[in-house]
């Protein structure tokens, strides 16, 4: 009854949510510990939608492509590309100003498609105007205040074609521009607008196929491809401290946060690490990332042109939301271009509807900002309270565990922090919080511990001691009686001498049988190995152990290599059977069962970093069985290590292409099958 109760709460929970959020035409997710998404609550929700129209009966925007919102009065300036001109709407959404030229030596001078804002903070306007080929800065009464024009310099060509595109200015008045086909980086200019440098140079882009036919093409194939040119900048921007942000379309680093010597300084701490936007199994979405902007508390903001979607980062690099799509209904768009931010709201301009949609944070959305703004400022316990909250409402929300996590771990509870740790899937703190509830154990039970050992070592010498010579008797009794056990037990002779014990196994007429039980502890071992394996060691979630599978990936390895291994040594003159080639595999394996499981016991004490250690048990295990195996073969086929070498060499090959094989025939069938429904299909539709 109970239950039954606890699952109409969530039900009825998850109704009120589908309500609350029924108007939001996208879907929303974060990623989880894999980088696979998984669906999470809306952090922004579109508040309205600002037109030309809207604010203006007989105004239109063409082509629109950039946005700036003036942070001392909320004023919003949109470069009105296609009418070439700069449209300033004010706070309260209606038309304040239209700005299409300027005074310049006494004449009216007009903007050409001007594509690029930025305002200072004492109030200066600096415009790309492109298809004039300069950075125009207005004072705040609209008057002149100068003209950069096309940079003058040794390291600009000459036939150097300007199209500025996009500007910022940081703090100390530094003028930086984004221009059209410049691959050097952003282009510095210096306050009073002279050419200075070329500023946070991006690295160049290699395609590893293009470079291995490079390496083997002649130097007339080589002229004739593409050169290798790093990747232009696509916008550009500055936080309150000054620091110069830009993006570039790139599957990495898109997003680049430059120092004063041009380097990428970004923080990329999260699950996603360098890659901003979607993924797709892990990798990044080859995306269009048109603009970005960042807020006071540093959560960055991503304008993904191509898939019309903005993502919100903090500043150590974790995913917090997402938003948008392409699509007609009020929060989608068509091709953002630019994006803002004011007063809490994200301001997202189409290029192609020739609109502002104004997005609100959510109750959720706050929550978390809320919280984040505690959390990457090292208030965890401030944090941990609006976490608390998150967790009530979105429970795939992994970021509120780990900031419960880091309250506890500060709070030096370390038992609730690996708790926590564990359910937002983050080893590291996991790591962390193992290492100092291993200390406060150890100081707590040392002499306990000591005690049990010791008196573990006295009850073993007590029962060799007394009891040795009676088990022994007893055992070679049974072992007598129980031939099939003994061929079992001979697996612990197998491994410590590998050479007499297979020339003994051959002769033994259990020794199928009791490879078979064998191979069943062997797969025992890897399941328990997968499930039990602590969480900071185990990649895998426990709970999502397919058992047939497991047995597969165990099995399935084992008959690839008796049977191909089989068929490359009866023609190398190899002198085993199929049946000693299985059991010599799996005997060959034990190994691993006797490393495996201690290797599991000791994940719950060793850390990430004493990593070393734990894999230290692979090592030894994959270098025994080798051996093992090797020995096997060496005794059974009478090859000699060389030989040995060379036809497992060839079984290796052997197996991968068996799988190539395996896998185009099951492709071949897949389609095969879907060709045989979609003519039942047909036949269906006709008949009926």
């Amino acid at each position: 009854m109970r239950r039954v109760r606890i699952i109409a709460k969530l039900l009825f929970i998850l109704f009120l949510i589908n309500i609350a959020f029924a108007g939001i035409p996208y879907y929303t997710y974060i990623y989880n510990e894999r980088r696979r998404p998984v669906p999470s609550l809306p952090g922004f929700e579109p508040e309205l939608i600002i037109s030309g129209e809207t604010i203006n009966p007989n105004l239109s925007f063409s082509a629109p492509e950039d946005l700036f919102i003036d942070k001392s009065n909320g004023d919003i300036y949109v470069a009105d590309t296609g009418n070439n001109r700069i449209v300033v709407i004010g706070k309260d959404y209606k038309l304040k100003e239209i700005i299409d030229g300027f005074i310049n030596n006494g004449k009216k001078d007009l903007f050409k498609a001007p594509t690029g804002l930025f305002i200072t903070r004492d109030g200066r306007l600096y415009i790309a105007d492109s298809k004039n080929s300069r950075i125009v800065v207005l004072n705040k009464d609209r008057s002149l205040y100068m003209i950069i024009g096309k940079p003058v310099g040794d390291v600009i060509k000459v036939n150097f074609e300007y199209i500025p595109k996009k500007v910022a200015v940081d703090n100390l008045g530094r003028v930086y521009v984004v221009a059209e086909n410049v691959v050097e980086g952003l282009i510095q200019f210096s306050p009073k607008g002279n050419f200075e440098r070329f500023f946070g140079s991006n690295r160049v882009e290699v395609n590893p196929i293009e470079l291995f036919w490079r390496r083997v093409l002649t130097r007339k194939q080589r002229s004739q491809l593409m050169l290798f040119i790093p990747i232009e900048y696509r916008n550009v921007t500055v936080d309150k401290d000054g620091f110069i942000y830009g993006c570039v379309r790139a599957w990495y680093d898109q997003i680049k946060r430059l120092n004063a010597l041009g380097d990428n300084i970004i923080k990329q701490e999260g699950r996603t690490g360098n890659m901003y936007g979607d993924l797709y199994f892990g990798f990044t979405v080859r995306g269009e990332i048109a603009d970005i902007a960042i807020d006071d508390s540093e959560n960055l903001y991503v304008l993904d042109g191509r898939v019309g979607r903005f993502f919100v980062y903090n500043n150590l690099g974790d995913f917090l939301f997402v938003s948008g799509d392409i699509g007609n209904q009020k929060g989608t768009f068509q091709f953002p271009a630019a994006i803002d931010l004011y007063d809490g709201k994200v301001f997202v301009l189409d290029e192609n509807k020739g609109t502002i949609t104004v997005f609100k944070p959510t109750y959720f959305g706050s929550l978390v900002l809320k919280a984040n703004s505690f959390y990457v400022d090292g208030y965890y316990g401030k944090a941990a309270e609006v976490w608390k909250d998150v967790v009530k409402m979105d429970a795939n929300y992994d970021l509120a565990y780990i900031g419960l996590g880091k309250n506890f771990l500060h709070e030096e509870k370390y038992k609730e922090a690996m708790v926590n740790f564990r359910l937002g899937f983050y080893p590291e703190g996991y790591s962390k919080a193992l290492r100092g509830f291993r200390i406060e154990y150890m100081r707590r039970n040392f002499s306990k511990i000591m005690n049990l050992f010791i008196l573990f070592l006295l009850i073993i010498y007590l029962v060799k001691r007394f009891l040795g010579r009676k088990i022994a008797f007893y055992y070679r009794n049974y072992v007598q009686k129980h031939p099939l056990f003994d061929t079992v037990m001979f697996v612990f002779y197998v491994i410590l001498h590998p050479f007499d014990g297979f020339y003994e196994l051959k002769r033994r007429k259990e020794s199928f049988k009791a490879s078979l039980i064998l191979l069943i502890f062997i797969i025992l071992a890897f399941i328990i190995r997968r499930i039990m394996t602590a969480f900071h060691f185990n990649p895998y979630r426990p709970e999502e152990l397919n058992i047939l599978l497991e047995v597969g990936r165990v099995l399935l390895p084992i008959l690839a290599w008796v049977t191909i291994n089989w068929a490359v040594t009866t023609i190398m003159d190899g002198k085993a059977k199929m049946r000693e080639i299985f059991i010599m595999t799996v005997y060959s394996l034990f190994p691993l069962v006797l490393i495996y499981l201690p290797q599991t016991l000791l994940s719950y004490v060793f850390t990430l970093e004493e990593a070393a250690f734990y894999y230290f048990f692979d090592t030894i295990g994959s270098i025994w069985a080798l051996w093992i195996l090797f020995a096997g073969m060496m005794e059974l086929q009478e090859y000699s290590l060389s030989k040995v070498f060379g036809t497992s060499l060839i079984t290796i090959v052997g197996i991968i292409f068996a799988m190539f094989i395996g896998m185009v025939f099951f492709a071949t069938f897949q389609q095969f099958v879907r060709f045989i429904y979609m003519v039942y299909l047909e036949i269906k539709y006709m008949i009926g």
